[in-house]
């Protein structure tokens, strides 16, 4: 069987040669593989290994195309970018199990036959507990395998100044700063921290920090450049690496995320973290870091909390920006403020502003509960019909697809078209953005 890739926004798999009944509508980068010759201008098709039907041989390529999905997971992060060599990058792994779930579903890992997943690169953007968590349980799991993580060199530390570790003495930059496993040795570590250093200890994963000083990141796949812009370190007195300290452990951990780009022909897309006011600023404090903002595609910084930066959003002046936020805990992301400034930055007179809690359908189902809520009432039909309203019917996942010249990005709706889905887009002001 020969493996296409489809090269339509959207494409249906016909059930026949003939008529318009389909088994699925198929989205633009899907990979399908394909048999025989045409018959009525259709072939053979088999998405998944399972869905079989047939597919226009006009909405098919033997071009792969770049794919990120911002995973749906809830008041966290998590992505996963394929390059069109297959190079496969996970940023981060939210608080739950649902970034784990997603990487099961797509790559069939409970079929037993099917080859264990490797990641060739993971990005913990920040040790912050909902980009950190979810992380344990893929790293846990038997058939996939992490080749390579980077992280920002931050970690959580018990007996020091504060939970991201000691303070210079004129209380302006954190000092205890780390880039291998070796460096945390006799260190006393902090609660997921802790338990996520052992693990790749264990492991025996390849671990280090990165800063702007690491500049482009070789992942593998020559169609692809991946560069660190932040976090950007300073040197002590002695030449010891330190970050800034940005007033709190919190402002601090979060300024200082793993921001980086990953450019594919003329398409760049930039991966923030949760680059809070302060880190925004002192990025663009240096123009070397701030000409290197500029993308199509932002995952925005910090859920799309009131704590952003306007000048930030300019510098990047993304067409297509996704917020990656849920309502629990609820902190009133996204910020209606936050995504009005997000439109006003784009270079797209229709810029496009995804969120990933908007974009499912109702909340998590697990997090309805009417007896807890309401322990001694018995429950009747009217209470049940009402919990189903709360219950989440359509995962969040935002797709973004790209040839390197045009974008494409797609959410699943419940409508009977399935997606809601834009594009082709031309990436605007190339070649100024590199």
């Amino acid at each position: 069987m020969a493996t296409r890739y489809i090269n339509a926004k959207t494409a249906r798999l016909y059930k026949s040669t003939i008529g318009s009944s389909y088994e699925q509508i198929l989205i633009y980068g899907e990979e399908v593989k394909t048999t025989g010759s045409p018959i009525n201008g259709r072939i053979a098709a088999v998405y998944r290994s399972k869905y079989q039907g047939f597919v226009s041989v006009h909405q098919i390529t033997e071009k792969s195309a770049l794919e990120i999905y911002y995973i749906d997971v809830g008041q966290g992060d998590a992505a996963l970018v394929v390059t069109p060599n297959k190079k496969k990058i996970l940023i981060d792994g939210g608080f739950n199990n649902q970034a784990k779930g997603f990487l099961q579903w797509k790559y069939q890992l409970a079929d037993l036959t099917a080859p264990k997943l490797e990641i060739d690169l993971l990005v913990l953007s920040h040790a912050d507990q909902d980009h950190l968590k979810g992380l344990i349980d893929i790293l846990q799991h038997d058939r996939i395998v992490i080749k390579k993580i980077i992280h920002n060199g931050i970690g959580m530390f018990e007996g020091t100044d504060e939970k991201s570790g000691d303070l210079s003495t004129d209380k302006k930059h954190l000092i205890s700063y780390h880039s291998t496993i070796g460096d945390l040795q006799g260190l006393q570590l902090r609660g997921t921290f802790d338990k996520w250093i052992a693990l790749v200890k264990q492991l025996n994963i390849p671990y280090a920090a990165v800063s702007s000083e690491t500049g482009i990141f070789d992942i593998g796949d020559p169609k692809i450049s991946l560069e660190i812009i932040g976090p950007i370190v300073e040197r002590s007195s002695i030449g010891k690496k330190q970050l800034k300290w940005f007033g709190n452990h919190a402002h601090t951990i979060n300024g200082h995320s793993v921001v980086f780009s990953i450019t594919y022909d003329k398409v760049r897309m930039l991966f923030s973290g949760d680059v809070n006011i302060e880190g925004s600023a002192y990025l663009l404090a240096h123009p070397e870091a701030a000409e290197k903002l500029k993308a199509h595609v932002l995952k925005t910084p910090h859920h799309g909390s009131h704590e952003f930066h306007p000048p930030f959003l300019a510098a990047v002046r993304p067409q297509i920006s996704v917020v990656s936020s849920g309502d629990s805990p609820d902190h009133g992301h996204p910020r209606a403020n936050f995504i009005g400034a997000i439109g006003l930055a784009s270079r797209s007179k229709e810029p496009l502003v995804f969120s990933t809690e908007i974009a499912s359908t109702f909340t998590d189902a697990n997090e309805v509960d009417l007896k807890s809520i309401v322990p001694n009432h018995v429950l009747n039909n009217a209470d049940i019909r009402g919990a189903r309203l709360f219950k989440k019917r359509l995962n969040g996942m935002i797709n973004v697809r790209t040839d390197g010249k045009n974008l494409y990005a797609m959410r699943r709706v419940t409508a009977g078209y399935w997606w809601e889905s834009y594009g082709p887009i031309i990436a605007e002001d190339y070649p100024s953005v590199l």
